[in-house]
């Protein structure tokens, strides 16, 4: 599960740009509608593993996918251990 994760994201970095400039031509109300067509055909061509929305969050310590918090990239279980270790400056278990 986390190599194909990573795959994603690296497929995610590869087709990112070509997505967002197709995205922008496809999205234009000012282009030809033929233009318009064209690129929301270039942008269904794109491989469906290279979207966003397929990438998963992973706790970088565990690997585990649920329940990570953004800001540290931890999993609660992971979190909850390094901050009863005292990792986290002015970390209290009230603050969990």
């Amino acid at each position: 599960m986390r190599n194909r994760d990573y795959k994603r994201r690296n497929l995610f970095f590869l087709h990112e740009s070509k997505r967002k400039a197709l995205n922008v031509v496809a999205s234009n109300q000012n282009l030809n509608i033929y233009l318009r067509w064209w690129a929301q055909l270039e942008k269904s061509k794109l491989p469906r593993q290279s979207s966003l929305s397929r990438v998963k969050n992973r706790c970088v310590e565990t690997h585990r996918s649920r329940s990570v918090i953004n800001v540290y990239k931890l999993s609660r279980l992971e979190f909850r251990r390094l901050a009863s270790r005292g990792s986290f400056l002015g970390m209290r278990k009230s603050s969990w």
